[in-house]
């Protein structure tokens, strides 16, 4: 229940009672200005067909309008499709267009849809009042746990109702409520997503559908890079996360055919953002963030943004610092408000080292005569281990509106990243130590640098012919990546897991060593064309086709060879979902992907790329903007995969027979309940297997280079008071179970599943907003993955983070 504050007002002069009687008229004449520009301006708004009460939101929202109805009237009827640049009143004639409901002008720029029929006397008091607010954009923030709308799986701003692949939307508000500090932690309730668990290196742990993800931010590539080079997005920059469940190579090019995780930058605003943030945390954790925007001239044609932060913190074991430093400024400049050009620049720096260790099954899952290994144990060199990565990029995103049919973009970015990585690491125990107390060690040293230059090209037209409403998309993009490599690797000394003792790192190890150096290039060039046909007010068809020329060069500095390989592929995508008027929407689809594989057979035959198709079908859920919910059923498979050659009695070479098979359901949900209380719920089961391959023992047995777990399933509950005297305080809790997984190609190794649970608590004040996060809440000591019996991985513990921020 609101509550209603009474104050005692003095009794006015009258000098006050004239003054104020001129502010009054004068706020009237301003307020009657507004309210008459309101209506006969023209706006450009964009709602699909949907039910009324959701397209008269749309429409609020779009033009800033008060629009006044009875629930009851709304109910039962579906709005017209619209998308154009109308009047107000123009926009919501076409909506009701034969709904036998019409509108009626009122006072200060206000509308009331009744009935037909109804007489203004007789007409029911309106029930509901929609106020024009912000409309979500695909390419913007998203106000609380659920999202109406994305790009990542079209190219254009389209109703997530109307997509026909499974796709998950993680908000800002929702993974910084639960604490996320990493894409793998803001990815955590989403359903068919496993990992290793968040590093301090990188994020390549992430799994999607039983496949390592394609990762791009804001629709264009990220360095393609060894696994512990990742480029790294922190969060902070983000405003939203996306995950495209199946093959996308019909918009992407060459990719793996689980998923795509597309990040969404923070841009620009017209309304003044100032915001600081401070975080403490365990191990010593210290964090200053900042993120500031606006507008830069009177006329709002040019808008900034920067955001930053700086990090100060401890690994959890080793002496080894973690530190961060980041600044992202961005440059939106707008001649007219069909053209927009957004600069875009970010540079990171990472001080840091492993946060994980390499450790065997003996004595981790499985017995060891000598006991437990600590979770906490360090197993490097404390005086050799290091990780040092810098990266930066500069690019923009141009989108230039000709006419009411045709829209054009233009999105380019180089990203450049290098590494110096100094690492000792475990390979399993030493079969020469009877005690089984002692690990074998290897010491390398990784000095990757990439850059990557990338454009995507895109001419869109919104046009109707007879009764289908299209929206069509052609495209040709450009990548091209340079990698320089330089790697040195060697056996140092083994090391005692029960009675460490660490000693000075001993160079001479890599003396007579030969280092491997190489120098590749790749470059591809895609053509892709789509179409979006929606059929009266039900049906909506999507389809595309791509064609895709790659070229991948690598040139051996240290031996004086080289390579090269060309590969071309066309994939597609058609995909059907029926808008039943209710929220619900069936869908089914079929789609294609390629990846590059590189090598030769024994003959010198250069591979073929591999093929990944995905057949899904499933239901969507969205009876409102505030609840979403996807149940999916899929199969994916991947061929052309190698496999060893069984007429090579050497074993060394590999023939691509092989083919690896990946089937499942998902279930997941977002919703705000009421005003106090959002959820979000997920449950996978996901079976690979290696269905085709050479090796009799991996034959239909789940392939181990990555966690892939059968069963996975999350639940988190965020409650916050919105009256009485706690009013903003709130409580959040949420549990994740990751089932048992394969640890050894033959899957006779088992890693034990694990129950997790995390908390949060926030207070909200004006312009503050104060809350204490904890991930594996009870610190519960678990295995996350194993590559084999030689090298398992402790999963995060207890992280607990305080944070404090101020809006101005």
């Amino acid at each position: 229940m609101s509550r209603i504050t009474r104050r005692f007002v003095p009794p006015a002069s009258r000098c006050n009672r004239s003054r104020l009687l001129r502010l009054n008229a004068l706020a009237a004449a301003m307020l009657l200005a507004a309210a008459s520009y309101a209506q006969s301006a023209r706006l450009n708004v964009d709602i699909p067909a949907e039910p009324l009460d959701k397209a008269l939101n749309a429409l609020a929202r779009q033009t800033g309008i008060q629009i006044l109805f009875a629930s009851d009237t709304a109910r039962g009827h579906t709005a017209n499709a619209l998308k154009g640049s109308y009047t107000a009143r123009e926009a919501l004639d076409k909506l009701l267009s034969g709904s036998g409901l019409v509108v009626r002008e009122q006072a200060g720029g206000t509308y009331t849809v009744q009935p037909a029929d109804a007489t203004r006397g007789e007409a029911a008091l309106p029930t509901v009042t929609v106020n024009g607010e912000a409309a979500e954009s695909a390419y913007g923030p998203v106000n609380g746990y659920v999202a109406t709308r994305t790009a990542s799986a079209t190219k254009t701003d389209t109703s997530l109702l109307e997509t026909p692949q499974s796709i998950s939307v993680i908000t800002r508000d929702r993974y910084e409520a639960q604490g996320a500090q990493s894409i793998n932690e803001a990815l955590r309730y989403s359903a068919g997503v496993s990992s290793y668990g968040a590093g301090t290196r990188s994020d390549w742990y992430t799994v999607v559908r039983g496949f390592d993800p394609n990762v791009y931010l804001d629709g264009l590539a990220l360095p393609t890079t060894i696994n512990l080079a990742s480029w790294r997005v922190d969060p902070y920059l983000l405003e939203r996360i996306e995950v495209l469940r199946g093959p996308s190579s019909v918009l992407y090019g060459q990719g793996q055919p689980g998923g795509t995780v597309n990040m969404v930058s923070k841009l620009p605003t017209a309304t003044p953002l100032h915001e600081i943030e401070v975080q403490f945390g365990n191990n010593a954790r210290r964090q200053l963030a900042g993120d500031f925007s606006g507008a830069i001239d009177e006329d709002g044609k040019l808008l900034y943004r920067v955001t930053g932060l700086v990090r100060d913190s401890n690994l959890p074991f080793g002496p080894f610092k973690d530190q961060r430093l980041l600044l992202a400024p961005s440059l939106t400049i707008k001649p007219s408000g069909d053209t927009s050009l957004t600069l875009q620049a970010s540079y990171l720096r990472d001080r840091t080292n492993s946060s994980d260790n390499f450790l065997p099954a003996a004595g981790t899952i499985l017995p060891n005569p000598n006991g437990h290994i600590s979770s906490s144990l360090f197993t490097g060199s404390p005086d050799f281990d290091r990780y040092e990565k810098e990266q930066w990029s500069l690019g923009y995103l141009f989108e230039h509106r000709f006419d009411e049919t045709w829209t054009v973009r233009q999105n380019l970015r180089y990203s450049h990243l290098s590494l110096k990585d100094y690492m000792t690491y475990g390979v399993g125990l030493d079969a020469s130590d009877a005690t089984q107390s002692t690990m074998i060690r290897y010491a390398g040293i990784a000095k990757p640098d990439y850059g990557r230059f990338t454009v995507d090209n895109q001419l869109q037209a919104t046009f109707r012919t007879g009764g289908i409403a299209h929206t069509a998309l052609a495209g040709v993009d450009y990548q091209r990546q340079r990698r320089n490599n330089w790697e040195l690797y060697a056996l140092t000394s083994s090391f005692n897991l029960y009675r460490p003792s660490y000693t000075a790192f001993d160079w001479s190890i890599f003396d007579g060593s030969t280092p491997e150096s190489t120098l590749s290039i790749q470059e591809q060039v895609g053509l892709y064309a789509q179409d979006q046909l929606k059929f009266g007010q039900h049906w909506v068809l999507t389809a595309g086709l791509r064609r895709d020329w790659s070229k991948t060069s690598t040139e051996d500095l240290i031996n004086g060879t080289s390579t090269a390989q060309k590969d071309s592929a066309t994939t597609g995508r058609i995909g059907l979902v029926y808008l039943a008027g209710n929220g619900l929407a069936p869908f089914v689809s079929y789609s294609t992907s390629f990846m590059p594989e590189l090598g030769t057979d024994r003959f010198g035959a250069p591979f073929k790329p591999t093929r990944g198709k995905q057949v899904e079908a499933g239901v969507k859920y969205q009876p409102s903007d505030k609840t979403a919910i996807t149940a999916s059923v899929f199969e994916i498979r991947q061929q052309n995969v190698t496999t060893i050659d069984p007429n090579d009695p050497a074993g060394t070479h590999y023939v691509q027979t092989g083919e690896v098979r990946s089937r499942g359901v998902e279930l997941e949900g977002s919703a705000e309940l009421n005003r106090n209380l959002k959820l979000v719920a997920s449950y996978s089961y996901t079976d690979v297997k290696n269905t085709q391959t050479n090796d009799a023992a991996s034959l239909d047995k789940t392939p181990i280079d990555i966690p892939r777990p059968r069963h996975l399933a999350s639940l988190w509950l965020d409650y916050t008071l919105r009256g009485g005297q706690f009013s903003g305080l709130g409580f959040g809790g949420g549990v994740r179970h990751v089932g048992n997984s394969p640890g050894a190609s033959d899957n006779s190794l088992n890693v034990p599943g694990y129950t997790l649970f995390d908390a949060a608590l926030h207070y909200e004040l004006p312009k503050w907003r104060l809350s204490l996060t904890a991930s594996n809440l009870f610190n519960k000591e678990y295995i996350s993955g194993c590559y084999d019996a030689t090298r398992c991985i402790y999963g995060n513990g207890r992280t607990v983070l305080a944070t404090a921020r101020y809006n101005w």
